[in-house]
């Protein structure tokens, strides 16, 4: 690690001081005007909280002209994507060298992990209607609870104002999307919703998606103080799965009939009561999900599953500013529920009850100049399947000047997915969670017209879930990862940059190699040219060879070859119509993602939206 850092470090921070010299910059609103909710029980500024934070808006969004959020995720540095193939597929996160199981994936702060096997499929979550999207890296099980042991991506829908949105595009190779949102706020009340349609050939035979999203809220003021608010989502995909390993596992062969449909769905109802001092919340939800699979000409014969989760959760907390600092004091209850049913197992109404309680006091204190900001919180939770876990999180910052110096130190953990616990002959109902403790440190600096960050971090996790001895889900293995994260953004007048890089060092200890899927060299690079009335935005991503597993016998650990590639997309601006064209893999890369599973080739797409704010 250290001659890499030796290069990698003095490197950036050469890049960075030609991005952010005063000298040739153009004054624009500040990087730290963001506000992030995930971070902390209470709203804050990207600029003082004492967290890794990173917040992608609707404006960057739209210049990227991504159609999913998986997309977006990759300029964030401690993150790598992995999907099974073309757009739609299975979709995978990682965050600083944590499992996909480990990443807590948000909508408007409702948890969408699967309770099946934990984890989340970013491959339908549509970027249609997204205000912006919020990632915290580390650990924030203090506050969230089980899975939040790597990060947290919190995806929020709600605008501040007024609008109306049409785009509409189509592609080489059957893609055709279209999309339609508003927003309408006033005195007492607001709504907001949106729908879009999607559907896609792919680049193969039965390589196909198509997806329905549909999102709506509103929030009704019932007196000074008090609100009532209602947020709905619904989500309906198909696809083809178009390659498969064969009887003997050692090809793989086209699967011209095997599918997979799903939906996805969740309704909240938030209820809320503020002051000057004081605020309560009591919170709803609930999340269906179904997903059913079939293959009739499958290498061992006909294939079908279906499974269905629920989850139901009630989170309802109390602040209160005090001399101490702002206090949230808050439970919460959770129930999952699981059916299964699959050529080869079973499951039957198998459920999952965790009840909860959490502290967080955010403290500010005035001090040489600036300000020493810190959050502390401890949470317990109780699962009816194994017990209870005790977690508890520190973070500071002292900041002074748009310069942020930062350090944290927290533990999480993962409860046993109900698959984990229940599934006929692998599953173990005596499992424990999967552990973590994590530290890092950091410096920051924002300022009107760009931003500069360094972090360093380390992770163990102990009681990793895996295959034992015997042939069944057990908590043999420990895991490190330790790295470093490095970020900066710069304007010149009309020209904008965005540069990451990040350095993982992981290590399976029971098998001395690095964590498969997580490249120990990954970044991106993005640039933005605004020559009215036209603009253009190029990102450039990177993931470096990494560890991979491998679908074909003798099904062992491979190596999957790093790769560049490049997206482009140009604006032509013309009041509230901007047609638009963009250019998906520019230089043709041939790589995949998932060892096995090709990713998409080049594509050129052409398409106008229309919006008024």
């Amino acid at each position: 690690m250290k001659p890499l850092l030796s290069f990698a470090v003095p490197l950036f921070f050469l890049i960075s001081t030609v991005l952010t010299s005063p000298s040739a910059a153009a004054q624009v609103p500040a990087t730290s005007a963001e506000i992030v909710v995930t971070a902390s029980a209470l709203p804050d500024e990207v600029d003082e909280t004492p967290a890794s934070a990173t917040v992608i808006t609707r404006q960057q969004i739209e210049a990227r002209e991504v159609l999913d959020i998986a997309e977006v995720l990759r300029e964030v540095p401690g993150l790598s994507i992995a999907r099974t193939g073309s757009p739609g597929k299975a979709t995978s996160i990682f965050i600083r060298g944590g499992s996909s199981k480990q990443a807590l994936v948000l909508w408007n702060g409702v948890e969408m992990n699967n309770p099946f096997f934990s984890g989340y499929n970013l491959g339908q979550l549509s970027a249609a209607g997204v205000e912006k999207v919020e990632i915290v890296r580390g650990p924030f099980s203090a506050l969230y609870g089980s899975e939040a042991v790597s990060g947290v991506v919190n995806v929020l829908t709600t605008p501040s104002s007024s609008f109306a949105a049409l785009d509409v595009e189509g592609g080489e190779h059957g893609l055709f999307n279209a999309s339609a949102a508003g927003a309408f706020t006033a005195r007492n009340f607001s709504v907001h919703g949106g729908v879009e349609q999607r559907t896609d050939d792919g680049f193969a035979p039965n390589d196909d998606f198509d997806s329905t999203s549909v999102h709506a809220g509103g929030t009704l003021q019932l007196r000074e103080g008090l609100s009532l608010g209602l947020l709905a989502r619904h989500n309906g995909y198909e696809l083809g799965i178009p390659r498969v390993p064969n009887s003997t596992s050692d090809a793989f062969i086209p699967s011209p009939n095997r599918r997979e449909e799903g939906s996805e769905s969740q309704l909240v109802v938030p209820i809320r009561f503020d002051t000057t001092r004081f605020a309560t919340e009591l919170r709803l939800s609930e999340t269906r999900r179904s997903e059913d699979f079939v293959d009739p000409e499958g290498p061992f014969g006909p294939e079908t599953s279906e499974t269905d989760a629920r989850s139901r959760a009630a989170r309802a907390f109390a602040r209160a500013t005090t001399a101490f600092g702002t206090i949230t004091l808050g439970a919460e209850y959770e129930r999952a529920v699981v059916d299964h049913t699959s050529n080869f197992n079973q499951l039957d109404e198998r459920d999952r009850d965790n009840r909860s309680f959490f502290l967080e006091d955010r403290l500010s204190l005035q001090a040489g100049g600036g300000s020493i900001e810190i959050a502390a919180g401890l949470r317990h939770d109780h699962f009816d399947t194994f017990g209870s876990e005790l977690s508890p999180r520190v973070a500071a910052a002292f900041v002074r000047g748009g310069h942020k110096f930062r350090a944290g130190y927290g533990e999480a953990f993962r409860a046993p997915a109900i698959g984990e616990l229940y599934s006929p002959f692998f599953g173990n109902p005596a499992l424990d969670p999967e552990q973590s403790r994590s530290i890092e440190a950091g410096y920051e600096h924002f300022g009107a017209n760009g931003s500069v960050a360094v972090t360093l971090f380390r992770s163990d996790y102990d009681n990793l879930i895996a295959f034992g001895p015997s042939f069944a889900f057990e908590n043999v293995d420990n895991a490190t990862a330790r790295g470093v994260e490095l970020a900066t953004s710069r304007r010149y007048d009309a020209l904008t940059f965005a540069l990451s890089y990040t350095f993982l060092d992981s290590e399976d200890e029971a098998t001395g190699e690095e964590l498969p899927r997580r490249p120990q060299h990954s970044g991106s690079l993005a640039i933005g040219y605004d020559f009215a009335p036209f603009s253009a935005h190029l990102v450039v991503a990177h993931q470096g060879q990494r560890l991979d597993v491998t679908d074909l016998a003798p099904f062992g650990f491979v190596t999957n070859d790093a790769h560049t590639t490049a997206d482009l997309a140009v604006h032509y601006h013309r009041g509230a119509l901007a047609p638009y064209v963009k250019i998906e893999n520019v230089t043709d890369e041939n790589y995949e993602e998932v060892f096995g599973y090709p990713s998409a080739p080049r594509r050129v797409i052409a398409g106008v939206r229309w919006s008024m704010r």
